[in-house]
């Protein structure tokens, strides 16, 4: 039997958990679950995460850095700074008409989590803030004459369309979302 290092068994629980908790959400997953699918002990689980909360938070962290890791790369790809913002548009259509698309983990974990203190919460609620700071960034960099208006408009617009690709057909709500972007931009970063 193959031994793992301690950063093999987190990764290895991390990757369990976040598959399960996206799949079913975290307060109906157990640690039970969790355990039995790593195929560890229980005292490997708990030694890397402690509580479910700690588990959640880092399923959470994960997933928000694991998003801006894919949008700022889409965006790097492109030079016109009204196409950067696009780009993010374009990701979330592609990842709304997929067949295992269940939402955005992070308004997910904060409808179950509501409460503002738990930490999977604050985590969620800190990736949002981070998001519409990052759009007003790229909008005042495509000469946005109220970058911060249109980062919050482009917020909604993301926001809404993952929710509703979760519930409804997922690309049709994808490719809207992509439209009202390109229209939201077009009025607010208009070409030279």
């Amino acid at each position: 039997m193959v031994r793992r290092t301690a950063e093999e068994n987190r990764r290895n629980v991390l990757d369990v958990a976040t598959r399960l908790f996206y799949q079913q959400g975290i307060r109906a997953v157990g640690m039970d679950t969790v355990v039995r699918e790593c195929g560890v002990g229980n005292a490997t689980v708990y030694r890397q995460f402690p509580t479910k909360d700690a588990l959640a938070t880092a399923y959470v962290q994960g997933r928000a850095d694991a998003w801006f890791e894919r949008m700022r790369e889409a965006a790097d790809e492109q030079h016109d700074p009204r196409e950067k913002l696009l780009a993010v548009f374009g990701v979330l259509a592609a990842d709304c008409a997929g067949p295992t698309y269940r939402g955005c983990p992070m308004l997910n974990t904060s409808t179950e989590f509501p409460l503002g203190q738990h930490p999977a919460h604050m985590a969620a609620v800190g990736h949002k803030q981070q998001v519409r700071d990052w759009f007003s960034s790229l909008a005042a960099d495509a000469g946005a004459e109220s970058p911060d208006q249109l980062a919050e408009e482009l917020l909604i617009v993301l926001n809404g369309a993952y929710a509703t690709a979760a519930v409804l057909d997922g690309g049709t709500y994808g490719r809207r979302a992509l439209a009202l972007a390109q229209l939201l931009i077009g009025q607010a970063c208009p070409r030279p």
